[in-house]
């Protein structure tokens, strides 16, 4: 069975490639403004919506939304 890894990057991407994210990393320069609970929050449900697309690879119940059918 393949999986199309090109999709689940695609959609990680899709996720990360934000505005949100981009704050938050600015936030790791030295003096910045520590996280809010409310972001550390946010950042909690976006590690697991990333984390619910790697899980696919492993999973045999998961993976059928990435799987590549053969032709």
């Amino acid at each position: 069975m393949k999986i199309n890894y090109k999709k689940m990057i695609e959609d990680v991407n899709k996720l990360v490639q934000t505005d949100f994210c981009f704050e938050m990393d600015c936030k790791l320069i030295p003096d910045s403004d520590k996280y809010t609970q409310k972001e550390a929050e946010e950042m909690a449900d976006l590690i697991g919506k990333v984390y619910m697309i790697s899980h696919c690879i492993s999973c045999q119940a998961c993976n059928v939304k990435y799987r590549i059918c053969p032709k």
